[in-house]
């Protein structure tokens, strides 16, 4: 039987020239530092107001500027990137026509499959419609909502399963390092999503899930197409049709449903604890699961 990952040893041949931790920890770090400083970069060149728009995320133009600012973290990285390794953003990525064929096949196969599955199948759970923006103005918006969303999710997936991924794996053959410990990371990072720490538990352990898949998808075709194509309808289907208003990054969405207080359903949701906790848990790894297959479906790996 031959080995699925077979092409994940060609992906991390592009790593082999620079193994030391300490430049990974030194490039990732550059990372981090400009992911956390951009806002305040931000923060210096826009006027007040207009920042207190951003910090809220819930305006189209916050939504913009909130995964816009994305592509200032890249660029730091790719020039960390070169700088202690010699190599450029293409080594992160992959054979590029092979990537953008497995891109463009499973963002349309695992989009139609989000959309009917947390859009069009639940749809009447949400509650009460508050508006439906205008078809022209939201048409008008998307595409520039779908660039800042693609640079949004390249960036993650050049850093976490293009950079960390290469690396670890040329240090280590072993599915435990290369794919764990960047998909941990990156599920830690998006602990602070959730406004409680039920919550946060849930989005951790939510994206841990999706590092997974995407690095499975990494390793099985040699490049980030699959995985890009995957992050990118995830992150599409949950901001582009419908959302809460006021809600952070409900600045894209078509539908916006009633506002509801985040502090109460936290509350709610501390009320319940560990069965909500659990129940969620289950539900986040079916939706993966299901995601996954999708992209496999459509890889046909």
């Amino acid at each position: 039987m031959s080995d699925p990952y077979a092409p994940h040893d060609h992906f991390v041949q592009a790593a082999q020239h620079e193994v030391r931790l300490k430049s990974v920890f030194a490039v990732f770090g550059a990372y981090v530092i400009a992911f956390f400083l951009s806002p305040v970069l931000l923060y210096m060149v826009l006027p007040a107001a207009i920042y207190a728009e951003f910090y809220e995320m819930a305006s189209p133009l916050a939504s913009i500027l909130s995964f816009g600012l994305f592509g200032i973290a890249a660029f730091v990285f790719v020039k960390a990137l070169w700088l202690y390794h010699g190599r450029g953003f293409w080594s992160l990525i992959g054979p590029y026509r092979t990537a953008f064929f497995d891109l463009r096949k499973v963002a349309v196969g695992v989009g139609v499959v989000l959309f009917t599955v947390q859009i069009v199948l639940p749809f009447s759970t949400w509650g009460e419609v508050a508006h439906v923006r205008s078809i022209i103005s939201w048409l008008a918006i998307l595409p520039i909502a779908m660039l800042v969303v693609f640079v949004q999710i390249t960036t993650e997936e050049i850093v976490f399963r293009g950079y960390l991924q290469q690396q670890l794996g040329s240090l280590s053959k072993s599915p435990w390092v290369w794919m764990i410990l960047p998909s941990a990371v990156f599920g830690a990072w998006h602990h602070w999503n959730g406004n409680s720490v039920p919550e946060g538990i849930v989005y951790a352990f939510w994206a841990f899930l999706i590092g997974l898949a995407c690095a499975d998808l990494t390793a099985r075709t040699g490049t980030l197409g699959a995985a890009i194509g995957l992050h990118f309808s995830v992150n599409i289907v949950a901001t582009l049709f419908v959302a809460i208003e006021e809600w952070p990054f409900s600045g894209f969405a078509l539908v916006l449903f009633d506002y509801i207080d985040p502090d109460a359903i936290s509350a709610e949701i501390i009320a319940l604890g560990t069965p909500w906790v659990v129940f969620n848990l289950i539900m986040s790894a079916l939706s993966v699961l299901i995601t996954w297959l999708a992209a496999r479906i459509a890889i046909q790996r």
